[in-house]
């Protein structure tokens, strides 16, 4: 697979605050550590993320042209869940990063229906939503599905600056389905308010 770094502090053309004090999606987790860390972890140095391949948004099949190599869009395991998405190279470690998570962004409850949606926290009550349902604003990972339980779940979505990511949380060898769950500290800034539709069709 084609892993490239890159720094997610570059926001060009973007008009945005800058605060002194670390926010708390400023933070990433070490998979190995199993510590929290901001940039760079002290043991294990700056994650990986991997890019999405290029693809000008508005294009009709943009969401399956931005799979990373290696992977591939496919039937999934899991019974009437559609398509999924599939390790097919070489094996994927654990603590890899993939995003963010790509669709149109709202602020109205109606977007909280989408089966494709996550929810965005961006203060105290204030909320929006990044929904991947349009496929030609989308990216690949709309196409992944939630895990069942802990056993297969092999990804873990999370919020950092405002956008959704995907964390490998254990090694994934080929012909392995990318299952995700939500952590912890996402599951519990949703509470009641909301959560995303699992196990439906792709």
């Amino acid at each position: 697979m084609d892993v490239k770094m890159y720094s997610l502090r570059e926001r060009n053309g973007c008009v945005y605050q800058e605060v002194s004090e670390s926010q708390d999606d400023d933070y990433l987790y070490c998979e190995k550590c199993q510590n929290f860390f901001i940039d760079s972890c002290a043991v294990h140095g700056p994650p990986t993320f991997v890019k999405d391949s290029a693809v000008d948004k508005g294009h009709p099949h943009r969401s399956a042209l931005t799979l990373p190599p290696g992977l591939r869009i496919g039937p999934s395991c899991i019974p009437e869940a559609g398509l999924g998405v599939w390790n097919e190279a070489a094996d994927l470690p654990m603590g890899l990063h993939f995003g963010p998570y790509e669709g149109h962004i709202a602020e109205d409850e109606e977007a909280a229906k989408s089966r494709y949606s996550w929810l965005i926290a961006k203060g105290r009550n204030c909320y929006e939503y990044v929904d991947g349902k349009g496929k030609s604003w989308a990216d690949w990972m709309r196409y992944v599905n939630c895990a069942r339980d802990d056993g297969e779940q092999n990804l873990v979505a999370f919020q950092y600056r405002r956008q959704i990511f995907y964390r490998t949380c254990r090694v994934m060898g080929p012909g392995c389905e990318l299952l995700v769950s939500y952590e912890d500290e996402y599951g519990q800034e949703l509470g009641s308010k909301w959560k995303r539709a699992c196990g439906q069709e792709r």
